[in-house]
């Protein structure tokens, strides 16, 4: 991927070589950067539709990564995450054929085909800082981009009132329209809700323009970038983006800092109670979604309290079952099944806990925040990152994985080459 020679593969393990100028990508990396950002930010709702699943660009461009990578000789092999993921596949194969529910080996071969290629990532050596820092950086850019499109779309769709500038779903060609079912269009006091027109839901828009938002902070930040991305994750009017930033700014970045953690998150308490308490116009319109939580078919309850019925429908069955789980793909099945009077998502803990059981949910949450948290990124985009992937339904979605698997490409860095705050 850049102008170093070649490397045979390694583990992570393997001791470092002396400090060396920063290598850079190739014409070739930056390529593939920018290919796998688009396919998530710009073009995932397209792709070619076998049955009910859509082979999107996003899981094109995820395999020919990984396998550009793998060719290159720059790849690094990751023991723990390839035992953690083998001990995934070898439970979930065991617990099939004596699961009540209706289980399905497509469903486990796509969380194979999204994790397996965390057991790959750049060499570790003290000179690719820079590839890093080109990684965040071009992520930043598309998601101002997707931001600024936001803001002059909240403002059309509410004048015009056209489905066509609601989202590019409405005009793509009807062969490539990725299969599945979305709100494309949601409304919040009356005014519709930008999504980027790129991005599926408001939901979406909050979550990317806020990660932006947390590595512009956290990186460069610069003042016109960073005023962009906070007029994008507004226009989306979803508080989903607030809380995973909140996550990613509040959650102890180690162990020492959990005193400080304590503090901070009663401190915010009190900030939002008190704002709450002054009843400011305009803030009632945030404060007001407080509700969704107690109220059933709402978003809210959807995907924070719904879940937890499937979760202890599933526990009550036994010890069996509470570690294993009911099989993959079972959760929507059951549920189709229970004829809920409401909806219910299916966020990465429920999914995981239910299908996996409470073994999956370890397993697999490891695999992740092993890649996290060994990457050179900063502990606080790693909380964000960890936190969105288990509240949001992250966990079968290739889009989710190519951009972790993408931001955690290169490892964390030597202690001689760069700090790691």
């Amino acid at each position: 991927m850049s102008s170093a020679a070649a490397h045979p593969m390694e583990t992570e393990t393997i001791p470092v070589a002396q400090a060396q100028p920063d290598q850079e990508l190739d014409s070739i990396g930056k390529f593939a950067v920018w290919w796998a950002i688009a396919s998530v930010l710009f073009f995932n709702q397209i792709a070619y539709n076998i049955g009910d699943f859509p082979v999107a660009l996003d899981l094109i461009c995820y395999a020919f990564f990984t396998a550009f990578l793998l060719v290159s000789r720059h790849a690094a092999v990751s023991v723990p995450t390839l035992y953690l993921l083998t001990c995934t596949i070898a439970l979930s194969l065991l617990r099939i054929p004596f699961s009540s529910s209706q289980s399905s080996l497509s469903s486990l071969l796509l969380l194979v085909a999204g994790y397996s290629p965390f057991i790959f990532r750049l060499q570790r050596r003290p000179d690719i800082g820079a590839v890093h820092d080109y990684i965040l950086k071009a992520y930043v850019t598309a998601a101002t981009i997707i931001a600024a499109i936001a803001v002059v779309q909240i403002v059309l769709v509410n004048i015009t009132k056209l489905d066509v500038l609601t989202n590019i779903y409405f005009i793509l060609p009807k062969d490539i329209r990725g299969a599945g079912t979305y709100t494309f269009l949601r409304e919040e006091g009356g005014i519709i809700k930008a999504n980027g027109f790129f991005l599926r839901e408001s939901g979406e828009l909050s979550a990317v323009t806020a990660l932006a938002l947390l590595i512009e902070y956290r990186q460069l930040r610069r003042v016109g970038v960073m005023i962009a991305l906070t007029m994008g994750l507004l226009t989306s009017l979803s508080g989903s983006g607030l809380i995973v930033l909140a996550a990613g700014l509040l959650l102890p970045r180690s162990i020492s800092r959990i005193p400080v953690f304590v503090v901070s998150a009663m401190g915010a308490f009190l900030l939002l109670y008190t704002l709450y308490s002054l009843e400011l116009p305009g803030l009632d319109r945030w404060f007001g979604r407080l509700s969704e939580f107690t109220t059933p078919n709402t978003s809210g309850y959807a995907r924070f309290v719904a879940p937890w019925e499937m979760i202890r429908i599933s526990f009550d069955q036994g010890a069996w079952t509470t570690w294993l789980g009911n099989g993959p793909g079972s959760f929507f099945r059951d549920v189709a099944i229970g004829r809920f009077a409401y909806e219910v998502s299916d966020p990465t803990w429920a999914k995981l806990t239910y299908e996996y059981g409470l073994a999956g949910l370890i397993l697999v949450t490891a695999i992740v925040a092993t890649r996290l948290y060994s990457s050179a990124l900063r502990a606080d985009i790693c909380n964000f990152y960890l936190f969105s992937w288990l509240i949001f339904p992250y966990v079968l979605k290739p889009s989710s994985a190519l951009m972790i698997w993408l931001l955690a490409l290169v490892p964390s860095l030597p202690p001689n080459s760069r700090p790691r705050k």
